[in-house]
């Protein structure tokens, strides 16, 4: 029996001497304490088959008797204090690709902190602009990133970025969340266009996006309608905004105008009985806005560039009415888009059409640009694919022969300028009338914080050389490292 009373001491002071704070520990001490309680019972029960049971040891002293009956009254008093005591602290949980998150005790405020950036190397097999393109190790992004819950019903998110040796707001942006299907947005964010785009930074499948998110703008400032109509089938976002123009993450507007931004998808198979089609969605997004420049404030794309990141058009920037193109009249957007997945296999695609009123001087038209571009995916090492990011079945260790998730992805896109760009509001000497881009790559997964990107890209493209020749083929590999915690 003294056996069986220094074990209950021994545990009541381990459960004294824990700093615990999370109800996960005290419900495994409760196991923990049952299971030991078992074992002894099962211990004294043998004993007094060998032997007479022993009689109550009683201590001589003023002090209490100790008897033979189960600790687990005291026992369970102490994890109810440890409990009372985690209701009046914060509770700190940090792994798993979430960051640092701490909670209220009351559970009404949430601060999650993380980060992450991406070290890049580019190198050009063939430059097709030996003048800008130059083989070069960088840090393509470093971004601080703040979430918080404020009471049920309110968040918030801030993330800046330090890559490129430049510093950048991002987001900054306060959620109302009134229920699954209605929740209102206001500050700075994506605008909810283009498919690729829409995907994570962390989470692109690819060192850099394709031909697509050249016709779509960055982020913007604004208020936006959100939510789940049908949850995990139905989502919708409706934005107002200053209007950003395309590859633009706007600070403020220089114009009276802005732009509504919409955008529907669904998951239309996702309850459906055969697998094969649930990973099937489809949507559609648009724009519409009217902007008016100026020579000073043109309003216009800055250029559209390869995947390798090489300006390949830019309108008319002289500096004067007569060389400098700008925005003038209405702008509109269209973007079909699509995704599949199925087990390891994944597929991405869409279509953005776009058009501008520009102008130069006396000369205003309406340009038609049009870009479209196609993703498949395949995981070899069986883990499902994930629009955001596939997570390893093994973390990477090769001590234990485990290896992580490998990915192969292939790009195939292209970007069409309006013939009736050139030679008023865009050079052909300097700016291509096309290009196709085809890129392969390869994504390691080592863990949930870490992935290594290999990537192949060949740019084809159609103008953009003196003589109305064709700009020289670009063949670039992209490489990047990526670190998030």
């Amino acid at each position: 029996m003294f056996f069986r009373i220094a074990i209950a001491s021994a545990i009541t002071l381990g459960v004294l001497s824990q700093n615990s704070w999370a109800d996960a520990e005290t419900d495994a001490l409760r196991q923990q304490i049952k299971a030991l309680e078992a074992k002894l019972d099962a211990i004294e029960s043998r004993q007094a088959a060998q032997k007479p049971q022993p009689a109550q040891i009683v201590a001589t002293s003023p002090a209490p008797v100790i008897s033979a009956s189960p600790a687990t009254p005291a026992l369970a008093a102490r994890v109810d204090a440890l409990e009372q005591k985690d209701a009046s602290e914060p509770t700190v949980s940090y792994g798993n690709g979430q960051g640092l998150t701490i909670t209220s005790p009351n559970k009404d405020f949430q601060l999650r902190m993380s980060a992450y950036f991406q070290a890049d190397d580019h190198t050009f097999l063939s430059d097709s602009n030996p003048s800008s393109n130059t083989d070069q190790f960088f840090i393509r992004s470093a971004r601080p990133i703040f979430e918080a819950k404020l009471y049920d019903q309110f968040s918030a998110r801030l993330m800046l970025d330090f890559g490129n040796g430049q510093t950048t707001l991002l987001d900054a942006y306060g959620d109302y969340n009134a229920d699954d299907a209605f929740n209102l947005r206001v500050g700075k964010f994506k605008d909810p266009i283009g498919i690729e785009r829409w995907q994570s930074e962390q989470n692109i499948l690819f060192v850099e996006r394709g031909m697509t998110t050249n016709l779509v703008p960055y982020r913007d400032n604004g208020v936006q309608l959100y939510g789940n109509i049908i949850p995990h089938v139905l989502e919708y976002q409706l934005a107002l905004t200053n209007g950003a123009p395309d590859q633009v993450n706007s600070t403020n507007s220089t114009d009276d105008d802005q732009n509504v931004t919409a955008r529907i998808f669904a998951h239309p198979f996702h309850d459906a009985d055969m697998k094969v089609i649930q990973g099937v969605g489809i949507g559609i997004a648009g724009s519409y806005g009217n902007h008016n420049g100026s020579v000073s404030n043109p309003e216009l794309t800055s250029g559209y560039v390869t995947p390798a990141q090489s300006k390949f058009f830019t309108y008319l920037a002289g500096g004067t009415a007569a060389t400098t193109a700008y925005a003038s009249g209405q702008q509109w957007r269209l973007d079909p888009q699509a995704t599949y997945y199925n087990g390891p296999f994944s597929m991405i695609s869409e279509y953005v059409l776009e058009e501008q009123d520009v102008r130069l001087g006396n000369t205003k038209k309406g340009l038609e640009n049009n870009a479209w571009e196609a993703i498949m995916t395949y995981v070899l090492t069986g883990e499902d694919a994930r629009f955001d990011g596939v997570i390893p079945r093994n973390n990477f260790d090769p001590k234990h022969d485990a290896w992580g998730a490998f990915e192969l992805a292939g790009r195939f896109s292209a970007l069409h300028i309006d013939d009736s760009a050139f030679p008023v509001f865009a050079s052909l000497a300097a700016s291509a009338k096309a290009a196709q881009e085809t890129t392969l790559g390869g994504t390691w997964y080592m863990n949930p914080n870490i992935k290594l990107n290999l990537d192949f890209a060949l740019t084809q493209f159609d103008g953009g050389a003196l003589n109305n020749g064709d700009r020289p083929t670009e063949k670039a590999v992209l490489t990047r490292a990526q670190v998030k915690f």
